[in-house]
């Protein structure tokens, strides 16, 4: 009695091992009837019997599960009727082949049938996420462009060669993360994005986004890193530059506004950045050298012209200071006449950088202001 029991008990486990064959055959048939004239139910018939196979404990180990798997949700993916239904298709597709990949059964030769879906997958990846990053979906772009990494990694470990450029998938994932608002998101991509190959934008991007996370040390370390890659690239220089200005090491800025300057020796910025690096450090006449060569070249901006008024005018408050310390001596009255001449000196010579300011942006109510202020100390 108790063999009898035991064979039947061997019998009913055989039976539940070719049921759960069966999904796979179920999602085979799915397929097939699909390819040769079905519809989208077709497929829809065979996703049931696909998630029971990936569940269940007797399947989930087999190349077959994942293979039709993969092969299934791809025909879902690129299927009109069934693409906006199952959201996710593309993912289930890449996550499928990356398990067959991952379990790298000797069994299983048929790379070239995967290749034949894997490279539309990778197209229709790609388009998703232009089309989602146009209909302002960043978050889902972002991971259509992202899951171009998997594939990639799929079919080059295979030896096949992939249709789509990694590097310019993950500058597009970064550009999606980023309007997304997802930092972390971004960086992570970053990160690849340097890895497969080096570019000063995403070295630039990178540091930024470190920046914006509250991470500036790595931040500056990414930058250098950078600068040691491409050492003339401007925008790197400009960020390596606004660190240290920030910083309030000028002496330093001015290292790194040189060599920008020897990549563009025309760039306004960089002159008016290091005619105010100049005037922290204390050496007049090359501060209006730099900020008149900045106005030179870009004669509509008017933060050089308002500079240069600031720095007459203030040392004209800083005279005003002393002036106000003076007591009622004779020797003060000498004193504070002789100060008051300065003060003119100094105005007079303001004057003609705010009117120019003044020029570029009227009604300024601070240059109006300092421009009342001179004329008032300067016509006695």
């Amino acid at each position: 009695m108790k063999k009898t029991l035991f064979a039947l008990l061997i019998v009913a486990a055989i039976q539940g091992v070719h049921a759960q064959d069966g999904n796979n055959i179920c999602v085979w048939n799915a397929m097939n009837t699909y390819n040769t004239g079905g519809g989208p139910e077709d497929l829809e018939r065979g996703i049931k019997c696909s998630d029971e196979a990936a569940a269940n404990q007797s399947t989930m180990g087999k190349w077959k599960t994942w293979f039709y798997r993969g092969e299934m949700y791809t025909l879902v993916f690129t299927d009109t009727t069934l693409k906006k239904k199952y959201g996710s298709a593309a993912f289930e597709a890449i996550n499928a082949f990356k398990k067959l990949y991952e379990i790298n059964d000797p069994k299983f030769k048929d790379w070239n049938e995967v290749e034949k879906y894997m490279l539309p997958l990778a197209t229709s990846a790609f388009n998703e996420g232009v089309d989602q990053f146009q209909a302002k979906n960043y978050a889902q772009a972002y991971q259509y462009f992202y899951s171009i990494k998997d594939i990639n990694a799929i079919l080059e470990g295979k030896g096949k060669t992939a249709n789509i450029d990694l590097a310019t998938a993950l500058k597009n994932a970064a550009i999606s993360a980023e309007n997304a608002g997802d930092l972390d998101g971004a960086i992570k991509v970053y990160k690849d994005w340097i890895a497969v190959k080096p570019d000063a934008a995403a070295y630039r991007a990178y540091g930024a986004a470190l920046e914006k996370k509250g991470n500036p040390e790595e931040a500056e370390k990414i930058i250098d890193e950078g600068l040691s890659k491409f050492p003339q690239d401007a925008n790197l220089l400009v960020e390596k530059i606004n660190k240290y200005l920030a910083d309030a090491k000028y002496t330093d800025a001015l290292t790194y506004v040189n060599n920008l300057l020897s990549v563009e020796p025309n760039n306004d910025g960089a002159l008016f950045i290091k005619g105010l690096a100049y005037e922290k450090i204390g050496n007049e006449d090359s501060v209006v050298y730099y900020y008149l060569k900045s106005a030179e070249i870009n004669p509509k901006n008017v933060k050089p012209w308002n500079n240069l008024g600031a720095l007459y005018v203030n040392k004209a408050n800083a005279i005003i200071e002393q002036m106000n310390k003076l007591g009622n001596t004779a020797e003060d009255t000498k004193k504070y006449d002789e100060l008051k001449e300065q003060r003119k000196a100094l105005y007079l010579k303001a004057k003609p950088y705010l009117e120019k300011a003044n020029e570029i942006e009227p009604g300024d109510a601070q240059i109006t202001r300092t421009l009342k202020q001179i004329q008032m100390y300067t016509a006695e």
